[in-house]
């Protein structure tokens, strides 16, 4: 019979952070940009600040994991015409009780137990491979 501890430290790797979106502002200064405060969906702890700001040339989505804290950020970029559909599905979503959750196929993949907690040894910044969005309206 296997002990509880050594299913707990049972590791395996994961390529999608799925995120719960708890919260979410708009926010207006010299270009627009939605931030969401979200949880997780396939990690147990922590929470993530999902930033979406509007694309530059050299902008690229990417998720950065600091070790001294519980907190993962994540940056996304899109053209104002995308930015401002998300913006727009995002309000449909007022009349649902159910939450927005956002999935993110990453270019390297980290390690959750069983449990859910997340093995990180140092700060890790990745790249964001692609990016979906669940809405509910009903």
């Amino acid at each position: 019979m296997k002990s509880i501890q050594n299913k707990k430290n049972n590791w395996t790797k994961i390529n999608k952070v799925v995120l719960r979106v708890d919260a979410f502002d708009l926010r207006l200064e010299n270009k627009m940009s939605v931030f969401l405060d979200c949880g997780f969906e396939n990690i147990s702890r922590g929470r993530c600040g999902l930033t979406v700001k509007e694309k530059t040339k050299d902008s690229i989505d990417d998720l950065f994991i600091h070790t001294d804290k519980a907190l993962m950020e994540v940056n996304i970029f899109y053209d104002l015409q995308h930015l401002e559909k998300l913006i727009r599905f995002i309000s449909y979503k007022r009349n649902s009780t159910k939450k927005i959750k956002v999935s993110l196929l990453i270019s390297d993949s980290l390690m959750v137990n069983q449990s859910g907690d997340l093995y990180i040894n140092d700060d890790i910044k990745i790249k964001i491979n692609s990016i979906s969005w669940e809405v509910p309206i009903i």
